[in-house]
């Protein structure tokens, strides 16, 4: 979340080999380094602050954590500590705002690269804000030299790229990608002094043909005007950040692929973060996105301005819902680098079942039937369980249908719902992944593999949305039985009857004393003959779909609900 720039200044560096492939010593570079300011007052202040004790200590700490191996673990604590108080910072002093235009969560899954335009030192800062996933910043060498920056520059994770000799920079940066982190670079080398977008440098697209990972452009709005060129003093402005969709080039070889065609690709690239910062989005339908039951923030900022008072405590309790999820989702991620995140995720998935449980008993009844009769007591291998989609309600009351016969469950949950505050990181807790809607979600589709294979159970919606209700269901998509057949697991049946009474589409509060009622059926075997023989054309997977789609709708019980 971090990356500076030297106003423009005169370095003396020694004269060294840049052809040489050694390893370079950057202390010993730094030591050759000498920067000297335009402005005297900036100079003076240099001078003053060279030998200040903070970066002398913090280069003791280093090597300190350098020598026990724990620079990495240290790394990723540093950034996500610094993920909760950036973000906050930004909100309070930039009224800092992140637009997803195509409703899409920045990617979930695997490697990556992140660019942008570069108006601003602050830049950095607004992208990791804008992103929950570790960043680590390709720097040049000089902005290294600057006391204080220097400092947490190293302790938020970048990494240095010295212009004269870059090839040590770009296989740090491989290694970072290598190691599943994303690597953020400003393609166009230096920040514009009038906000135009200068040309972009094909180092990025070469690093992701070459490495097989996507590019994410983003764009930051306004940073210009909070921190202009020249200037040291911050200025109040709004500040947005806009996150395009990845694009991937795995049709391109690195050992084939021309300049012209690489070229062509930066071009193109830049040409992204042109209309990501112009508004002009690649969006075919331009159909207004459904407001989720939870409330859609877009929808509270289209009614009509109401009392001042009210608007500032609406806005601090805003603050303050987003100050807690980033700091429950930063804990999640301070938690995996110990190897803790399930432990602790599975005392809330736990404690979480017992508050429902309870509460169910006495203000929203529920029946689980046959549970015992199909449901194996134990996992011993794993699992997909299908049910229909009713409700939002269905999430909730379906997880913990199982946890109560002890099963510790995974959902793949529609991405939209890791959007909102406090739900993203309770879904998150409780071993929620996210899965796009209306796109083949490769990332999701191979993570849910992942988990099958290591012997988790994983509860997928074949509908992939919620359904009118009544016992009229969706057409299946085929994903689960692909699923099922390349994993070689069993496909557990739930029918959920009842739950659009108790939560229905778009409602705001729950509908208390209705019943709801979850049957489970035997277990669905047809797609078992294709284990380990090639996966079947896609009519045969939606014949399979279909036939388990009518079994499930066999288990709805809507007569004896309503008797």
């Amino acid at each position: 979340m971090m990356y500076m720039e030297l106003e423009k200044s005169d370095i003396k560096p020694t004269k060294r080999d840049t052809n040489s492939k050694e390893k370079i010593d950057y202390d010993m570079v730094e030591q050759e380094l000498e920067l000297k300011y335009e402005k005297r007052h900036h100079d003076a202040m240099y001078k003053v602050l060279k030998y200040n004790p903070i970066d002398w200590l913090n280069d003791k700490y280093r090597k300190f954590l350098d020598m026990h191996q724990l620079t990495e673990t240290e790394g990723k604590l540093q950034w996500w500590t610094a993920y909760i108080y950036v973000k906050e910072t930004l909100r309070l002093l930039f009224d800092h705002k992140v637009e997803n235009p195509y409703k899409t969560l920045f990617p979930e899954y695997g490697p990556g690269i992140v660019v942008s335009n570069h108006e601003s030192h602050f830049d950095p800062f607004f992208i990791g804000a804008s992103c929950h996933r570790r960043i680590r910043w390709m720097s040049k060498i000089e902005n290294f030299k600057t006391p204080i920056v220097r400092t947490l520059f190293t302790n938020l994770g970048a990494f240095r790229l010295d212009r004269d000799n870059p090839e040590p920079g770009w296989e740090i940066a491989k290694e970072v990608i290598d190691k599943g982190e994303w690597v953020g670079i400003f393609p166009e080398g230096t920040r514009t002094e009038d906000g135009s977008l200068g040309k972009f440098r094909t180092g990025a697209i070469r690093l992701a043909i070459e490495k097989k990972v996507p590019i994410v452009p983003t764009c930051v709005i306004g940073s210009r005007a909070a921190l202009p060129k020249g200037k040291l003093v911050l200025k109040p402005s709004r500040v947005i950040t806009r996150v395009g969709l990845p694009i991937y080039y795995d049709e391109y070889d690195i050992d084939s692929v021309s300049y012209q065609d690489i070229r062509r690709l930066s071009d193109e690239l830049r040409q992204e973060v042109i209309d990501l910062t112009e508004g002009n989005y690649h969006i075919e339908s331009q159909e207004k996105p459904q407001q989720l039951s939870i409330g859609s923030p877009q929808d509270m900022e289209q009614k009509p301005k109401g009392n001042p008072v009210m608007k500032f405590f609406k806005k601090a309790a805003g603050h303050f819902l987003q100050l807690w999820d980033d700091s429950w989702y930063a804990l999640l991620k301070s938690l995996e680098v110990f190897g803790l995140k399930d432990h602790f995720g599975s005392f809330i998935y736990h404690f979480s079942g017992n508050i429902v449980h309870n509460f169910c008993n006495l203000m929203l009844p529920y029946k689980a039937i046959d549970y015992e009769k199909y449901i194996p007591d134990k996992a011993e291998t794993g699992a997909i369980i299908c049910s229909n989609h009713n409700s939002e309600w269905d999430v909730i009351i379906l997880a913990t249908s199982f946890q109560q016969r002890g099963h510790y469950v995974y959902q793949q949950s529609k991405e939209s719902l890791f959007r909102y505050p406090i739900v993203n990181s309770w879904v998150r807790s409780c071993r929620a992944f996210p899965l796009k809607r209306g796109a083949h979600d490769v990332d999701s589709y191979n993570h849910a593999l992942k988990i099958l294979n290591e012997g988790g159970w994983v509860i997928i919606y074949p509908e992939g949305t919620t359904n009118t209700g009544g016992g009229e269901l969706i057409e299946g998509h085929t994903g689960p039985i692909r699923l099922a057949i390349e994993a070689k697991v069993p496909i557990y049946l739930v029918g959920i009857t009842g739950t659009e009474d108790v939560f229905p589409k778009r409602a705001k509060m729950l509908n208390f004393n209705k019943g709801v009622i979850l049957k489970a059926g035997p277990q669905f075997t047809e797609h078992q003959k294709y284990w380990d023989k090639p996966i079947p054309d896609y009519n045969e997977l939606k014949n399979l779909t279909d036939k388990m789609m009518a079994r499930i709708k066999d288990l709805l019980m809507y007569d004896d609900l309503r008797a």
